[in-house]
């Protein structure tokens, strides 16, 4: 079981790896990412594979800025 300073909210953790919550939900789908209820609220785990977590597109807004810098 994981301690309670072991967890993120999907908002928090959208922020920091600069995605979006939706990128992050499918990654716990696709067993990328884990995951726990606390309360009524879906948290990440922030084990080995949250560390080593890289989301494989940041967002087309950002996709069109650094398409723009070519």
């Amino acid at each position: 079981m994981c301690d309670v300073t072991d967890v993120i909210s999907f908002s928090q953790a959208a922020d920091q790896k600069s995605c979006s919550r939706a990128t992050l939900y499918r990654a716990v789908d696709d067993g990328r990412l884990n995951d726990v209820v606390v309360g009524e609220r879906r948290m990440l785990i922030q084990d080995e594979k949250w560390e080593d977590f890289e989301p494989k597109f940041i967002g087309l807004r950002a996709r069109e800025l650094d398409n723009a810098n070519l």
